[in-house]
């Protein structure tokens, strides 16, 4: 299946997942701008298209054993990545559970596995790294990470400080020159955009 990123963007724009105004993000950042990629789970002819997207960078990366999704954003998309390669799934918490077992990775990984970390947005790689952290101490290895999108925020930067590489499938400045080429946005909200996210795209 060839995926065509314009009709991707254009997508998600018109289905309301890349949304313009003040937001307030998990990290703690304050954005002009809004990426709400869970709904794509309510678009199954988008998320088949996102599907391949993930499928076509995870081709790029020579080896692994496991596929982890962190909570909760990326536990859908993980296990349908991992049925689809045929490759176990875990998920990493955000705490331990406070029952039960009292478990902060779900699922079963061993001493040396190593393990692609999927999450779908990055902005300063905050959830991505706790989630390396956490398999790294249980005695996983992790080289590699793919998103979505990257916001272009630091993720990349704080990852490759940790020997991890960022595979992303779109990024902010790509988003926003195809969104303004086809019209769908005005120069005002493109630029206050690239200003935000530090206007050396501009």
């Amino acid at each position: 299946m060839v995926v065509d990123l314009d009709n991707v963007i254009r997508r998600l724009y018109e289905e309301g997942i890349i949304l313009f105004g003040d937001f307030k993000l998990t990290s703690g950042l304050e954005s002009p701008y809004y990426i709400d990629l869970r709904l794509i789970y309510s678009k199954p002819s988008l998320l088949r298209m996102i599907v391949e997207l993930y499928l076509d960078r995870l081709r790029e990366i020579k080896e692994y054993d496991i596929v982890s999704g962190i909570e909760s954003g990326s536990i859908a998309l993980a296990a349908i990545l991992a049925y689809l390669l045929n490759k176990p799934m875990i998920y990493v918490r955000k705490k331990a559970k406070e029952v039960g077992t009292g478990k902060l990775i779900e699922g079963k990984i061993d001493m040396g596995d190593i393990v692609v970390v999927i999450d779908d947005v990055a902005t300063t790689g905050g959830s991505i790294l706790r989630a390396i952290k956490s398999i790294r101490e249980a005695g996983g290895i992790v080289n590699d990470a793919v998103v979505f999108i990257d916001r272009v925020q630091g993720a990349r930067e704080r990852l490759a400080q940790e020997s991890v590489k960022l595979h992303s499938i779109l990024d902010t400045p790509l988003i926003m020159r195809r969104l303004l080429e086809l019209n769908m946005i005005n120069r005002d909200t493109f630029n206050r955009v690239m200003r935000y996210i530090g206007g050396r795209y501009v």
